[in-house]
């Protein structure tokens, strides 16, 4: 299932936490639902483009029936909102595991998904344009062999709308003492709450890590308001799923990419804070962007120069200046070295410059320096090799954070 939330409230994952206990125990869920994000650069997503899919097993006629229920009783109204839901009998299969891979990378029709449902002979519901039908597709056929997990703790219906409480302290002493087997949950410089969402959503908090028994654990260091029901999924989040590795040529907008290359224009800032630079791999270049809620992140990419030559990690999208790639991770590879003049004096004093690579002259006497006799030397730069990402405060469900490397 997916896209049963909007901006005003929702959460397909609270969704399938009601299906799944209000068809239980006449039919049983097979191992954990899983929480799968689909790609981030699509511009019809609500938050975070996540579609829910699980295995049961029971009666089909009382299974769609209750989701068909639970779907018109729970989904949100809105422009953006278009629910799907798919059941497939059979299982996964290569044409669902293809599908995903392409929910991942590209921008999908919904008359694709439509068109493999019929072939099916699937099972469907569909609200609005049924946009949600391509998410509930690609969501059966997610390999999750490489995977995390979340626990989502969800709010008491009469809470739902009013400002949450989740006591700061209790996160950080949870963080301080799990991490980085549970991650993302607080961002120590910005001060940031990051399990906790500001939508006026269900979700109480949600916990992220690579342990499924300690995530268990750690909730019990959550001091919060009173917890509705809790839900473990496991999920691609913090995978790198959506990057693939290529030359800048091969890039198209909606991908998320990993490319090596030279900066080839310096990084400068333009409005409201956003950082830019350019770089080429022989192939083509591309624009690269930290934007301003990367935060702190713009100080590591501020330090790049002409030649620097670097990988980096994120979405592209298409702007009125050319494709742009939205940095998530940046790895150093080899910085360039840096020169810069020795001054010469004369007559006591600093020579000064008389333009840009037209070398010297002495106020005092009028001897000059031509740029050819100066001596130059090395600089010592603030910028070591190695591989840096953007804070938690910004990170992107599917990012995964150096911790987990």
């Amino acid at each position: 299932m997916d896209d049963t939330d909007s901006t005003s409230g929702m959460c397909t994952t609270f969704l399938c936490k009601m299906v799944i206990d209000e068809l239980s125990p006449s039919c049983s869920v097979i191992d954990l639902p899983r929480l799968v994000r689909l790609n981030p650069n699509i511009p019809y997503k609500t938050r975070g483009n996540g579609a829910l899919s699980f295995e049961i097993e029971g009666d089909f006629d009382k299974i769609s029936n209750k989701i068909r229920d639970l779907l018109l009783e729970y989904r949100m109204e809105g422009p953006n909102t278009n629910p799907g839901v798919v059941i497939v009998e059979d299982g996964p299969n290569d044409v669902l595991g293809d599908f995903y891979q392409k929910a991942l990378h590209e921008h999908i029709d919904i008359s694709e998904a439509r068109g493999i449902i019929a072939d099916m002979g699937a099972w469907s519901m569909a609200l609005g344009n049924g946009r949600g039908l391509i998410g509930a597709l690609a969501s059966i056929g997610a390999d999750l062999s490489d995977h995390t997990y979340e626990l989502i703790a969800y709010r008491m219906p009469e809470n739902i709308g009013t400002p949450r409480y989740v006591e700061e302290s209790s996160v950080k002493d949870m963080d301080r003492r799990f991490y980085p087997a549970i991650f993302d949950s607080y961002d120590w410089n910005n001060r940031y709450l990051a399990i906790a969402p500001n939508s006026p959503c269900p979700v109480l908090y949600g916990i992220r890590g690579n342990d499924r028994e300690m995530l268990e654990e750690a909730s019990k260091m959550v001091v919060s308001e009173p917890i509705f029901k809790s839900q473990i999924f496991r999920t691609n989040q913090a995978t790198d799923a959506h990057i693939v590795k290529m030359a800048l040529s091969e890039v198209k907008e909606y991908m998320s990419i990993r490319a090596f290359g030279e900066v080839t224009v310096a990084p400068h800032y333009e409005h409201k804070g956003h950082l830019f630079f350019k770089m080429s791999d022989g192939t083509a270049d591309i624009i690269v962007a930290a934007y301003e809620p990367t935060k702190e992140f713009r100080n590591v990419v501020a330090k790049l120069v002409l030649g620097d030559q670097i990988e980096v990690w994120g979405g592209v999208k298409g702007t009125d200046f050319g494709l742009t790639l939205n940095l998530e991770k940046l790895l150093v590879h080899r910085p360039v070295r840096k020169y810069e003049n020795v001054v010469p004096t004369c007559c006591g004093r600093k020579m000064q410059s008389v333009g840009k690579d037209k070398g010297y002259r002495c106020k005092l006497c009028g001897r000059k320096a031509p740029l050819r006799s100066i001596e130059r030397r090395m600089v010592e730069r603030d910028l070591n090799r190695g591989l840096y990402e953007v804070p938690v405060i910004a990170r992107r469900h599917l990012s995964k954070p150096i911790s987990q490397f």
